[in-house]
């Protein structure tokens, strides 16, 4: 996705992986794979409708194909709800926040005892976002915006609304698992890995190369953290 939006900054960058062909195909058509029988790994582009509440089947199919592959290749169940539980909530959020919900998608991989996924858009960015809200308006880097974010409670809206509560589930399903979550907006990107319990886990605050919008990823490889 980035490589398609920013061509000159990823010029040479290649993905040698069955799933790049059908990644650039579905963004391109805007039509969703990943949900026939055998697939381990698809994209769900999203469009101007939120498809959690649009009547048509394919979301649910989609979402529901992810999580029994995810079950079928080992990772424990209650893990694999609590995540998908996750992606639900965070697709949301492109619709919520972006400004731009017709450039998002989601997309998942799994392998023998792993799975990731991703949720981006190229929409106005954690930043401009967070800006909106009275109490953060002259936040002006994008670093300090990407760890507010993921505060409870903490968004363009204001915090007696109920908003800002997107990463409680994910966070919660990844405690005391062998994982890690980036989130990258603008000029920075935020690694955290959990641990036993957030007291305990690491974050990584990094600069890069500038990105419009926000993307989120997930990686797990199931195994509990000895």
């Amino acid at each position: 996705m980035a490589a398609m939006a920013h061509g000159d900054q990823y010029r040479g960058v290649s993905v040698n992986s069955s799933f790049a062909a059908p990644l650039n195909q579905a963004l391109r058509s805007r039509c969703p794979f990943g949900s026939s029988y055998g697939d381990c790994a698809g994209a769900f582009p999203l469009s101007a409708v939120n498809p959690v509440t649009s009547t048509a089947p394919e979301w649910d199919q989609w979402a529901t194909h992810a999580e029994n592959i995810a079950k079928a290749k080992g990772l424990n169940s209650h893990l694999v709800a609590g995540l998908l539980g996750a992606l639900i909530e965070i697709q949301d959020n492109v619709y919520e926040h972006s400004g731009a919900p017709e450039t998002g998608v989601v997309a998942y991989a799994t392998t023998t005892s792993s799975f990731e996924f991703v949720v981006a858009d190229r929409g106005i960015g954690v930043l401009s976002s967070l800006r909106q809200n009275a109490n953060f308006a002259d936040v002006s880097d994008a670093g300090v915006a990407l760890g507010l974010a993921i505060t409870d409670g903490v968004s363009r809206f204001p915090s007696e609304t109920g908003h800002g509560q997107g990463f409680n589930q994910l966070f919660r399903a990844l405690v005391g698992h062998n994982a890690e979550l980036r989130f990258r907006s603008g000029d920075h990107a935020l690694t955290l890995r959990p641990g036993r319990d957030f007291t305990e886990g690491a974050s990584v605050l990094a600069q890069v190369a500038p990105l419009a919008g926000l993307s989120i990823s997930v990686f797990c490889n199931g195994g509990a953290l000895p």
